[in-house]
């Protein structure tokens, strides 16, 4: 049985549906009757989010980068800590509230059948779908950012020079393993901060981070903060995809995958950390 936390550093997930061709833009009476049917699971508004993006076409063994508006739709829990984005490739959701993970991915196996219910994505093949889970480790006056990871943990930041006087500064570490089937992967990216003021603090991976205050979302960092002014913490990204062989919509095989990707994620979860350390400053659910 894994360890529950009563102050768990996971702040941010995301579970993602990828299609193997475009599901199209529908028009907007196919999106409001999608959101009566998500009110069960929680959803009471919506909103359409159009950014300016790069669309790569490929003639004659050459490719070219074109300008494009991305329009995206996403669905909102009243708090905002719950969200759903549609666009012409991909179902995701994404929680800045995370109870456990049983939850989150039933949740998500029905949004992906109500949205097939509801004609989006009907017949169109899957290519692939992901899990991440964005972590803040956030020591306190007692420790080091260090003591919260194993000794197989070799913070970036500690192999270069710096100063006491630096104003930010920031290490990078990545791992990838490719799984054994060769069609599964799990990356782990770990950011160190070090002397940045809270009005300068990153949360989010860039590559997880909303470009459209439409769809943003609120965090819930303070809490992990709450110890003292920490001279340095750390963002751990934890993704896990998958390649998916599947001609017809199959929600208990995605929910399958989704299932064993948690497994591989918290294994890396737990051969990472330093449970003593950890367990004291995350508080252990009995």
């Amino acid at each position: 049985m894994t360890t529950k936390y009563q102050n768990p550093p996971v702040i941010y997930t995301v579970a993602k549906l990828i299609f193997a061709e475009a599901i199209g833009s529908y028009g907007h009476d196919k999106y409001k009757n999608l959101l009566n049917s998500l009110s069960s699971l929680g959803f009471d508004s919506w909103s359409v989010s159009k950014v300016m993006g790069v669309q790569l076409k490929q003639s004659d063994n050459q490719f070219t980068a074109l300008p494009a508006n991305v329009e995206r739709v996403g669905y909102f829990s009243d708090d905002r800590r719950r969200c759903v984005v549609i666009d012409e490739n991909s179902i995701e959701l994404r929680l800045s509230a995370y109870n456990n993970h049983s939850e989150f991915l039933d949740n998500f196996k029905t949004l992906l059948n109500t949205c097939i219910d509801n004609g989006l994505a009907k017949g169109n093949k899957v290519r692939e779908i992901e899990l991440h889970y964005v972590d803040i480790f956030v020591p306190d006056s007692d420790n080091k950012l260090k003591d919260m990871f194993s000794s197989s943990v070799t913070l970036p930041m500690v192999q270069f020079y710096s100063d006491d006087s630096d104003l930010i500064k920031i290490g990078v570490t990545n791992f990838t393993r490719i799984l054994q089937t060769g069609r599964s992967k799990v990356s782990v990216s770990l950011e160190q901060f070090g002397a940045v003021e809270p009005n300068r603090r990153k949360y989010l991976p860039d590559n997880l981070s909303e470009p459209d205050p439409k769809l943003t979302m609120p965090l819930d960092v303070e809490r992990l903060f709450k110890h003292s002014e920490p001279s340095e913490y750390a963002i751990v990204h934890t993704a896990c995809g998958s390649l998916i062989d599947m001609d017809k919509f199959d929600g208990e095989k995605l929910r399958s995958t989704l299932e064993t990707q948690y497994v591989e994620s918290r294994k890396t979860f737990d051969h990472m950390i330093r449970p003593e350390i950890c367990e004291k400053l995350w508080e252990v659910s009995v």
